[in-house]
């Protein structure tokens, strides 16, 4: 077979290949969310491992199993006490008057102009700005679209059961055998490349392990300084808690996220108190609903992403900012949430087999085995 012809082959298999990927994208997509998890449950089944019985040990199906339901059981116990919550709150925002909420914010707009009129000038907030902020808050209380969401999600509960069921089954494969994701990784790559083909895997289950675990505790740490900081401020300790686990949750998306957070905690706190007078109630809560935000991201920034990015994916501050704000030009929000681990994947590979070059070399030098 000449040289030409194994090209040809070449680039119909590769093409072959990315066209199954597609096709079957729902299923590549179970089995990297798999994949993560069990990087994310594999330092519990390890100490599940230790743990000795009649100075017996667990074998690796029965640590498998039992990892795998602590995980289900911690995830159910959370959005048991979670959906009642947001269920709550939906309920709340969904019978608001949005003519009252109008009516609040005009005399809001009101008092603003009459206090800082220079600055409402110069920032452009006239009635065209004021009519566009009124318009978004009614429609995010519109009650009609919190029942077609619903009307949705019912109709979705298939796929999503679909899901979670295949996640959880192939999941607990991954647990028992390290190795099975690796190996089907490594079923594509050529018998040439498979030393440096494990190496590279086995430096990316590494850092892609502590990096996911550390987003896990900076998710739980934000939610829980700013359900302190919403209860404290007077939002109440419901409305905070929901408030702060959506702002945990968005807090996953790099520098935008806080403030998609704040947005809505600021939304919550003008429904909640229409009632009240904008000036002495009303504004004193939104600038410290804003201020509790700004802190939560301040410890965020100076203690929890330092540990995340510099100390697990070995990467420099500035070059995660660039990789992030790249990402995010490409691919929006979805592309700033990938940011990181696909970048990490690409150092990996790009350290075991460009290393010659100098760029890669000072891109990858803080990258270590340990």
């Amino acid at each position: 077979m000449n040289q030409r012809t194994r090209n040809v082959i070449l680039f119909v298999g590769i093409s072959i290949l990315i066209f199954l990927l597609f096709y079957f994208r729902n299923i590549v997509a179970y089995i990297l969310i798999a994949a993560v998890l069990s990087l994310i449950g594999r330092p519990l089944m390890r100490a599940i491992q230790r743990i000795s019985i009649k100075k017996k040990h667990l074998g690796k199906t029965s640590s498998a199993l039992i990892t795998l339901l602590l995980m289900l059981a911690a995830t159910i116990g959370f959005l048991a006490a979670l959906i009642p919550l947001v269920a709550m709150e939906i309920k709340d925002l969904s019978a608001i008057d949005v003519t009252s909420v109008m009516d609040y914010l005009d005399v809001a707009f009101t008092h603003l102009s009459n206090k800082l009129p220079h600055f409402i000038a110069y920032s452009g907030a006239d009635s065209g700005m004021q009519e566009y902020i009124q318009e978004q808050l009614a429609n995010m209380l519109n009650l009609g679209q919190v029942t077609n969401l619903f009307s949705s999600v019912a109709g979705t509960l298939g796929n999503l059961f679909l899901m979670f069921f295949s996640v959880s089954f192939i999941l607990f494969f991954f647990l028992k055998e390290e190795q099975l994701f690796s190996h089907i990784i490594l079923v594509f790559v050529s018998s040439k490349y498979e030393t440096k083909a494990k190496h590279v895997m086995t430096s990316i289950n590494h850092l892609l392990k502590r990096y996911f675990i550390g987003i896990i505790f900076e998710v739980l740490g934000v939610m829980i300084l700013d359900t302190i900081g919403f209860s404290v401020i007077g939002l109440g300790f419901n409305h905070g808690l929901v408030v702060a686990v959506f702002a945990g949750v968005m807090n996953v998306i790099p520098y935008i996220g806080p403030w998609i957070g704040g947005a809505f905690g600021v939304l919550v706190a003008i429904a909640t108190h229409l009632g009240d007078s904008f000036p002495d109630v009303t504004l004193p809560l939104i600038l410290l609903v804003l201020l509790v935000v700004v802190i939560v991201q301040v410890v965020d920034n100076v203690v929890f992403q330092p540990v995340i990015y510099s100390n697990s994916v070995r990467a420099h501050p500035l070059e995660i900012f660039l990789v992030i704000l790249m990402a995010g030009s490409f691919a929006g929000i979805a592309g700033m949430i990938l940011a990181i681990p696909v970048y990490t994947v690409l150092r990996v590979i790009a350290r075991e087999f460009l290393s010659q070059f100098r760029l890669v070399r000072e891109l990858t030098s803080k990258m270590t085995d340990d």
